[in-house]
């Protein structure tokens, strides 16, 4: 396609010229906002929103003016005349599809509709010549210096990625009316509502109440956008006080469903971006809600909204830190993988020609595929996934299918099983507390023979401490590290450097120099881009033993690196042991507002249950080194417990021994023996078929099934997939919850008298791709506790019904479906 000519001129050259000048396009307006801001402004690629009129108007004046650039005077003017009617016409155009004006200049003298004016068409003429006599050039020097078959595959790389971001900054920027629709809406919903419940004479006093209530800290994160209009509401004095009191709970109800839905907009990164970057838009009838929403992020921004955590000893504000060395990793591992596609469909396009020869073969390696895919014992969703990229990409998904999909990479498998085998050949497993157990729940010893099987003991005589928010937990790990005196295990998915890290990072250090060891374990991609460069070196210059689980760039030519260690686990002296959804960032303990209020949960055991997690921790300990094999002996735990019947297993699991899963099938065991209640919560829900059933089967059989997700979401597609999983559950009669006040991070299961909690979501990256454990618990007090806390979240949640479901857009519908291909990706 390259060789192709337009207007006298190949296609290569062209795409080229268009490309650079988006590029300088680019540049200039980033560096001119953020001039006028004060602060770096992405007004470009990567969804910043691009609109390629940079582009386009140079190629315009090429094709138009490059024969006549000696011609001063005519440039000038055609260049004055062709920018002036690029620039109307685009602004039209974005406004009749937006809805909003990106930029005015009915401020400057002489303009036309606020679109064009005299002044600036006058710069774009003089840029013109710059152009024609210096910029051009320079471009024609660089055209010339890329290699022609470097620059095509290069061409193959830009031009997907270009027409992505496009539709990216599209669809965020349809979007947006909508957003502010939404907006707009909520301010007169609330407005009716404070005026017809009639409970509040002032402004002031209901904004008084409403900082009263303080609902999770929902008020604070809203106030500086509603008090200034609330107080121009009239409001009709209520009868008695005692009125107040009974109308209290409906009130905060109401008002946890206003905030809940004005967290869910304020935190759209998209239309963030997209207000940021055209700071002099307008929007037509929805200026105020534009107002109200511009004066909220313009003045503090969404990710540095702090607020006071009652269960930390210190009034401390958190950051969310990013590290360019991280980011240049990220993208240079991005790149390598970018490279690898870009060869695939190069590889495609340039097998055309033998279309012939091909055809038959390709015919034959399709069906010996699809045979082989149909007998393999991996999980039905990898084989429908592949089947259908090999439908789809007649080559390229078989040359794809050959390099990634054909067989897992047994040698590095192989390493880890080995790693893991040799843990368990630490591990006791005791016939007396099988027997005691089964004497006790009869109908649930088929579930911990299972695990067993699978290298899972089972212990008693434990103690376990349920903490329902992340800012507990970490109060608890903080206490129990004070403790120490021998060693102390810490293995994390996530660290981002901030105050949660200061902290835990200082208590460390001085327990090292108290004679302490610690060995913290981390997972490499969920530290990359939040801590510096020689964050490692550090530690172990501060005494610590460090391993990185995966390094990210290790295995990226089989693409490997796709899976991590999620696992959470702290271990003290072999006696108190903590796991849970926590991660260790300041997000996970609300010292920053990322989408809301995050719920996470974790539990403490102190017990005989804190060698499963030991054993967990140096497993993995193993698996991210090279060294001899580990003595596990010298962790063990320190002193005796007391005798109870509180009964646990630790369980863990990862790719290395896919098919055979034993985190997702006690899942299914525990769906099939509910007896009364079933409730979980998962901040990702994208199950399979017979997860999906059975949970459908529970429901039909009389049992309670209720699942939490989280209103605002910490990934939009992913959301959107968890959405369109309700329909078949909701139709079948699970109830489903969406958590109200931000983001639910917490993964738990629970019956009448078992439960899980742990690191596990639902969804196929849990299942299958990342090395996961939890606490599979059975005891009715400590369950109960759970299930008290699910209850209150269910309380600040919205429950979804079928027919809400139904009513979704058909583009969603449609969205859905296409993302749902992808579904064992996210």
């Amino acid at each position: 396609m390259w060789d192709f000519r337009m207007f006298g001129y190949e296609f290569y050259y062209l795409f080229y010229i268009f490309i650079l000048y988006s590029i300088f396009g680019w540049i200039y307006e980033c560096c001119l906002v953020s001039v006028q801001k004060k602060t770096f402004v992405n007004r470009g690629f990567l969804s910043g929103p691009i609109i390629p009129i940079y582009g386009c108007a140079a190629l315009l004046i090429y094709i138009t003016l490059w024969k006549y650039r000696d011609d001063f005077l005519l440039s000038f003017l055609v260049g004055v005349l062709l920018a002036t009617v690029l620039e109307y016409i685009t602004s039209w155009l974005m406004e009749l599809l937006f809805h909003t004006r990106w930029w005015d200049y009915s401020n400057y003298r002489f303009n036309l509709n606020g679109r064009v004016c005299l002044l600036v068409s006058l710069f774009w003429g003089l840029l013109t010549l710059f152009m024609l006599h210096v910029l051009q050039p320079g471009m024609n020097f660089i055209i010339e210096k890329i290699p022609r078959r470097g620059g095509e595959l290069i061409g193959y790389i830009i031009i997907p990625v270009f027409i992505g971001d496009v539709i990216m900054a599209s669809i965020s920027s349809l979007k947006f009316d909508r957003i502010l629709a939404k907006l707009q809406t909520l301010r007169q919903e609330m407005t009716e509502y404070i005026e017809n419940t009639k409970a509040y004479e002032t402004g002031e006093e209901i904004i008084d109440r409403i900082s009263e209530i303080k609902i999770m800290n929902l008020f604070k994160e809203a106030r500086t956008s509603f008090d200034g209009w609330l107080h121009t509401i009239k409001f009709s004095r209520q009868s008695s006080k005692g009125d107040n009191r009974e109308f209290k709970p409906e009130y905060e109800m109401k008002l946890r469903e206003f905030f809940g839905r004005y967290q869910s907009i304020k935190t759209q990164k998209a239309h963030i971006r997209l207000m940021k970057a055209f700071p002099s838009m307008k929007a037509g009838k929805r200026e105020a809600a534009l107002s109200d929403l511009r004066e909220k992020i313009m003045s503090k921004s969404v990710k540095k909204v702090s607020k006071e955590i009652k269960d930390l000893k210190d009034e401390m504000t958190g950051t969310m830190k990013g590290y360019v060395s991280g980011f240049l990793r990220a993208a240079l591992v991005g790149l390598l993988v970018l490279l690898q596609f870009s060869m695939v469909i190069y590889l495609s396009i340039a097998l055309r020609e033998y279309t012939v020869y091909l055809y038959t073969g390709l015919q034959i390696l399709s069906i010996v595929i699809v045979i082989a895919l149909v007998n393999d014992n991996r999980n039905t969703s990898y084989k429908i996934a592949w089947i259908c990229i090999i439908a789809a990409l007649p080559i390229t998904g078989h040359i794809m299918f050959v390099l990634w999909g054909n067989k897992r990479h047994r040698k590095i498998d192989d390493k880890i099983l080995n790693d893991l085998k040799h843990g368990v050949e630490f591990l006791d497993f005791d016939p007396d507390v099988i027997q005691a157990f089964a004497k006790k729940y009869p109908t649930k010893s088929r579930m911990t023979r299972y695990l067993e099987k699978n290298s899972f003991p089972l212990f008693k005589n434990n103690t376990v401490e349920y903490y329902p928010m992340g800012e507990d937990a970490f109060k608890s790990i903080f206490e129990e590290i004070e403790k120490a005196e021998k060693f102390i295990l810490i293995n994390f998915f996530i660290i981002g450097e901030g105050v949660l890290w200061e902290k835990i990072h200082t208590l460390l250090v001085r327990k090292l120099q108290e004679g302490v060891r610690v060995m913290f374990l981390y997972d490499d991609f969920g530290a990359m881009l939040r801590t510096p460069r020689h964050f490692k070196k550090n530690l172990e210059a501060d005494g610590f033993e460090i391993r990185v689980f995966n390094p990210i760039h290790k295995y990226t030519d089989k693409l490997y690196m796709n899976y991590r260690s999620h696992q959470k686990i702290i271990v003290i002296d072999g006696n108190v042991g903590f796991t849970g959804g926590m991660n260790l960032a300041d997000e996970y303990v609300n010292l920053v507002s990322r989408y809301g209020t995050w719920k996470d949960n974790a539990i403490k055991i102190v017990g005989d249950a804190v060698w499963g997690l030991t054993v967990t921790f140096l497993q993995m300990w193993e698996v991210a080194g090279n060294d001899e094999p580990l003595d596990y002996t010298p962790f063990r735990p320190t002193m005796r417990f007391d005798e109870n019947d509180v009964f646990c297993q630790v369980i863990s699991d990862g790719p290395a021994n896919n098919p055979r899963n034993p985190i997702e099938n006690i899942y299914k065991q525990m769906i099939y023996y509910a007896k009364k209640v079933l409730y979980i919560t998962t901040p990702y829900l994208i199950i399979e078929e017979d997860m999906r059933e059975a949970l459908i089967t529970a429901a039909q059989s009389g049992v309670d099934v209720r699942i939490i997700t989280p209103f605002i979401p910490d990934k939009k597609h992913v959301k959107i997939l968890t959405n369109y999983n309700y329909g078949r559950l909701l139709a079948g009669g699970v109830r489903i919850f969406e958590y109200l006040p931000g983001f639910i991070h917490a993964k738990t299961i629970i019956s009448e008298d078992n439960g899980i909690v742990g690191t596990i979501n639902m969804d196929y990256r849990s299942f299958h791709l990342h090395y996961e454990c939890g606490v599979w618990m059975c005891d009715k007090n400590i369950i109960n506790i759970v299930k008290e806390d699910l209850l209150k979240t269910m309380e600040q949640s919205r429950e979804v019904t079928y027919e809400e479901w139904k009513q979704r857009p058909l583009w969603m519908k449609l969205y859905q479906m296409f993302l749902n291909l992808f579904s064992t990706l996210m």
